[in-house]
């Protein structure tokens, strides 16, 4: 290779110093030829490494450039991150408000449940004082009143069993029925029952269901007086009996 070419490898501002130094080296020295190809080798070395030089540069130019836009993309996704953080503390305080909400409507509304309970336990106990001084009928009437004015709407239900489906023969069926929140509960009030009364309850709740088309939810029987053989047949049969009215819940 000769000196003009390995000039060209270098970049241009520095092939006058080459040059010059190549030359300066032949005159002062009157460098053999051997001696002037040893230079030329290590000029070319020079211009390996200088070629390395600049890939390696333009490589860590490359890696700048790809750290930059990771750079970038960080401070975006940073960005993104805080504002998710502020729709959620938003959420957070918007959640907490309408729990504050809940709780103080779930209160209001326990004591309201509250006064109810009390007003009607004052009421059933009055009426229980008076238990066994008055017909069913007089006390099926006091239970009606107190019902409807604690907000319980009562029903006397009337219908002809042409089939004699509850008394064997074809008769008057009568009933109560009070409900309360789309729930239907039959009562019936007896001043004493026995087995036999608890089968006919329970076919006439079946009969009431049929007729009106109602799902019954609850049977309830209220009685002073039960014997055991009745309650036995309750529990088969999915019949309540309240022999105390202190007690009776609705």
């Amino acid at each position: 290779m000769s000196l003009a070419e390995i000039l060209k490898s270098f970049p241009p501002e520095q092939q006058p110093a080459i040059a010059l130094l190549a030359e300066t080296l032949r005159e002062e020295y009157r460098a053999k030829t051997s001696d002037f190809d040893d230079v030329k080798a290590v000029v070319r070395d020079l211009a390996e490494a200088q070629k390395r030089t600049e890939s390696r540069i333009e490589e860590l130019a490359q890696a700048q450039l790809a750290l930059a836009e990771a750079q970038k993309r960080t401070e975006l996704r940073v960005e993104e991150l805080a504002q998710a953080q502020k729709r959620t503390e938003a959420r957070v305080e918007e959640l907490a408000q309408n729990l504050a909400t809940l709780t103080y409507a779930v209160q209001r509304n326990e004591s309201a449940l509250e006064r109810f309970h009390r007003t009607f336990e004052a009421k059933i106990g009055g009426l229980g004082a008076r238990w066994g001084l008055q017909t069913e009928e007089s006390f099926r009437e006091g239970m009606r009143a107190i019902l409807q004015e604690v907000g319980f709407t009562v029903e006397r239900f009337w219908d002809l069993d042409t089939t004699g489906e509850v008394f064997g023969i074809p008769d008057q069926v009568e009933l109560d029925a009070i409900i309360k929140n789309g729930k239907v509960i039959v009562v019936e009030i007896k001043s004493s029952l026995d087995k036999g009364a608890v089968y006919q309850f329970a076919r006439k709740a079946e009969f009431y269901a049929r007729k009106t088309g109602r799902h019954v939810d609850r049977k309830l029987i209220v009685t002073p007086y039960a014997d055991p053989g009745a309650q036995d047949v309750a529990t088969k049969l999915g019949v309540e009996v309240c022999t105390d009215v202190h007690s009776l819940q609705l």
